[in-house]
């Protein structure tokens, strides 16, 4: 099985290079929680959407499921009772000793979304991945991209990465207001007990909007198998409002068993409209 899902992705990912995403793909809970922020070191699968060379140093094989909800008093455009909700199914293989590879489904209200990542580690402290990404809007015309990315363990405490997200921009993309997007992750172990995520990133093409932003994000441990977690962000895309970008905070908790992990988020965007998200998740890992 893990043979044929690496097998799968590393076709679907040559078949990229002929076409071309979303500047934020898919939240998890535990994503959503540290306000988007953890590209340096994300969680279980979280590895197919933020940064898929991460998964060259999670060696495990993760079969997850997720449910958002979102709602707002006014929607964008004015009208009221903005709501939605998302779907999400996604499984990574971790373990293989070829290359490690993902793949997640997200089902949005907007449409349909395809994520496939694959990863190797060139030393121990130092990994490459790449993404591919195919969405199926309920209106208007589908794209692919690609995302690309290396990350550093340079010691215990210090992890960095570098990512480049929609590195094609296409015009479909663009016509639907997804731009490059430059990401530096960095992650900060504090004696195990607190973990610190901070990730400024550069969008250069997104109009009427502010090239910088950050997601930033804390995990406290108090145990082993018990997660908090609280983040920040400014300038950052929101799935809940089609990709606007806006400014808010998370916060949530985890519950990390033998087999499984049990998460929830909940994501306040407070500009440029308010939206209140509630994301809970499952994964089994083994």
């Amino acid at each position: 099985m893990r043979c044929s899902l690496s097998l799968i992705c590393i076709l679907a990912l040559l078949g990229l290079y002929g076409s071309s995403a979303l500047a934020t793909d898919f939240m998890s809970p535990r994503t959503a929680a540290l306000g988007g922020a953890g590209h340096a070191g994300p969680i279980l699968n979280d590895a197919i959407y933020m940064n898929p060379s991460y998964a060259a140093f999670t060696p495990s094989y993760g079969l997850e499921a997720n449910y958002l909800y979102y709602n707002s008093p006014a929607a964008p455009d004015g009208s009221e009772d903005y709501h939605g909700h998302l779907t999400n199914f996604s499984v990574q293989d971790g373990r293989n000793p070829l290359f490690q590879a993902g793949v997640g489904y997200s089902l949005r209200d907007q449409g349909k979304l395809l994520n496939i990542g694959a990863a190797k580690a060139a030393i121990q402290q130092l990994g490459f991945g790449i993404g591919g990404k195919f969405y199926f809007p309920n209106s208007g015309s589908g794209f692919a991209d690609t995302i690309v990315s290396t990350t550093f363990v340079a010691t215990s405490w210090l992890q960095v990465a570098a990512i480049v997200d929609n590195a094609v921009q296409s015009s479909n993309a663009v016509a639907q207001g997804f731009y490059r997007q430059y990401i530096l992750g960095t992650k900060l172990n504090v004696k195990s007990i607190m973990l610190i995520y901070a990730d400024p990133h550069l969008t250069p093409n997104a109009p009427n909007q502010p090239m910088y932003g950050y997601e930033t994000g804390v995990e406290l441990t108090p145990f082993n198998d018990l997660f908090f977690r609280g983040g920040l962000f400014r300038n950052s895309a929101t799935p809940e409002l089609n990709n606007l970008y806006g400014r808010g905070y998370g916060f949530g908790f985890g519950w990390l068993g033998p087999r499984i992990s049990l998460d929830y988020g909940l994501r306040h965007v407070v500009n440029p409209v308010q939206v209140v998200s509630h994301n809970f998740g499952v994964t089994i890992f083994f």
